[in-house]
């Protein structure tokens, strides 16, 4: 659902929103170096509001959830996610279009990026075990080419279905849009909001446990040494 949620949001924010991402940080961190696009000035300037709000956001949402197996503090950040998301379909309804400056794009863009960095670090705090993430894939991908190469048992059917929904989210935030951009402004919330809906009635959340091949035993077949820094 998170997933789903991400790509909803990054196809709205690229399309609608100044061409740039509020999900995926490393594809604004590429936009950032493409001085011959149209716009390029206030494109930087949006760049700049996502990036900082995710940042931030991020680092607020994992101090929030930091306690492990605390699924209120985790449904209450998902939450707070949704409503800033709601504040981006509030927003988008009641400002003109064409929007007159970099103002009220810049706010709509920094609400979306605060809520997808809260949606990634509650992803963080429930599933670290799979080695992956809802806002971004790449990081998904390689891990399970590492894991398929090195014969490492991974929770294949979550990686797999990450990257589908993120797809997914992307083509049906498009496709609305084509219809009318309130639909795909309000798309992201309904996958969100089951997400905690999900959190709240599913069982416990357990803490994350860590990849294999960070585990002491592994580093020792690998040659290295248990403790680098003694």
């Amino acid at each position: 659902m998170l997933s789903f949620a991400a790509g909803a949001t990054d196809a709205f924010a690229f399309l609608l929103l100044g061409g740039v991402f509020t999900a995926n940080m490393t594809g604004n961190l590429v936009l950032a170096g493409l001085t011959q696009r149209p716009g390029y000035p206030s494109m930087i300037v949006w760049i700049a509001v996502a990036v900082v709000a995710f940042v931030l956001t991020s680092y607020a949402a994992l101090r929030m959830t930091r306690a492990p197996g605390s699924r209120r503090r985790l449904l209450g950040a998902l939450l707070l996610g949704t409503t800033a998301q709601a504040g981006v379909l509030v927003g988008w309804i009641a400002l003109p279009h064409p929007m007159d400056g970099l103002l009220p794009a810049a706010v709509l863009l920094a609400l979306s990026a605060a809520a997808m960095a809260i949606q990634t670090a509650v992803s963080k705090r429930i599933e670290g075990r799979s080695g992956v993430t809802t806002t971004y894939v790449t990081g998904t991908i390689t891990s399970i080419a590492a894991d398929l190469a090195d014969r490492v048992p991974q929770d294949l059917p979550t990686r797999l279905g990450v990257l589908g929904a993120l797809v997914l989210g992307a083509l049906c935030g498009s496709l609305a849009m084509a219809v009318d951009p309130v639909w795909a402004a309000a798309l992201p919330i309904l996958p969100a909001a089951i997400a905690a809906v999900l959190l709240a009635t599913g069982h416990p959340v357990a803490p994350a446990a860590p990849h294999p091949d960070s585990l002491p035993s592994a580093r020792l077949r690998q040659g290295e040494p248990d403790d680098p820094h003694p």
